[in-house]
């Protein structure tokens, strides 16, 4: 079983490409290589495949990504299921999980910017629900919201100190920038998606 992320950049005309692309690949890469794990197609669409219980984290990161462009943001269709055809690039790979990120994406507008699917109706249902609620939050990340959300998820063993000092912020700004964001109850959403995806 594996998970496929089917993307685009919403707005991305608006913005020249040689600002947000870097931060899309930057972030791409840190997953895997191109084209095997990863591929840019069509101007501003990707996809990317990771684990099943690295999927929601892998989202979440290329939202605090892209959000750091102030017009920009990210719609990203998760698909969880098995792999039928492997192919040296992951475009021309196929299977359930490519089938369900296809299905994923098409579901997505301009609001609702994050959506999943997995063979198990009962955790679609849930993870429906609790991923619109967080998008109420994540939608609306400030820039610098955003590239804190980034490098919390990059350092998740660093104490926000250690964070402060590597950004050149005062840990108190840190602090309630990263509660305005919501990023402690997104990443309990994220803890409960893997709790869940593990036991499919």
């Amino acid at each position: 079983m594996t998970s496929i992320l089917t993307g685009d950049i919403i707005n991305s005309r608006k913005v020249d490409s040689q600002i947000w692309l870097p931060l899309l690949k930057g972030t791409l890469i840190k997953y895997g290589t191109t084209p095997k794990t990863w591929e840019i197609y069509r101007g501003d669409s990707f996809q990317l495949e990771v684990e099943p219980t690295a999927a929601l984290i892998a989202a979440i990161h290329l939202k605090s990504s892209i959000k750091q462009i102030a017009s920009l943001d990210i719609r990203l269709g998760i698909g969880v299921g098995a792999k039928d055809h492997n192919s040296p690039k992951i475009t021309e790979s196929n299977g359930e999980a490519f089938v369900h990120s296809g299905e994923a994406f098409n579901r997505l507008n301009n609001k609702k910017t994050l959506a999943l699917i997995t063979p198990s109706s009962s955790i679609n249902e849930q993870m429906e629900l609790a991923i619109d609620l967080a998008l109420l939050t994540m939608n609306n990340w400030p820039v610098n919201a955003a590239h804190y959300i980034q490098a919390s998820i990059e350092h998740p063993d660093w104490k926000q100190l250690q964070l402060a000092k590597h950004l050149g912020k005062s840990q108190g700004t840190i602090s309630q920038s990263l509660i305005r964001a919501g990023f402690e109850d997104i990443m309990k959403l994220e803890k409960r998606y893997r709790e869940l995806i593990t036991n499919l």
